[in-house]
């Protein structure tokens, strides 16, 4: 769907919008540093009305860099990958001739 020049998009009311791009894209730091950068960007979205929005797009296409939507790019590896995976089973204990069977007692 194409972005229509006078219709709303949710980037438009983000308070990030007009923001020094390099506070969302840390680059080089060390962890210290990186770290305190990433708080300082997660306060900005923190007050902003579109994180919701800027979060689901983020996720949508797997943006692999940046502060979107108050997340880190770590964080929203997690998110991806707890919404995407299958409910957990516990696998079943195969013998091998030849194993040890401990008591579990």
């Amino acid at each position: 769907m194409q972005h229509v020049d006078n219709e709303e998009h949710w980037s438009d009311h983000a308070i990030c919008r007009g923001a020094d791009p390099d506070l969302f894209f840390p680059i080089g730091y060390s962890a210290p540093i990186l770290r305190e950068q990433e708080r300082a960007a997660k306060a900005v979205c923190g007050n902003c009305p579109v994180t919701a929005d800027c979060l689901a797009w983020a996720l949508r296409v797997g943006e692999p860099d940046g502060i979107w939507g108050g997340t880190t790019p770590e964080e929203r590896r997690r998110l991806r990958r707890s919404a995407d995976a299958p409910p957990r089973r516990r696998l079943p204990v195969i013998m091998v001739r030849g194993d040890v069977v401990e008591d579990a007692a």
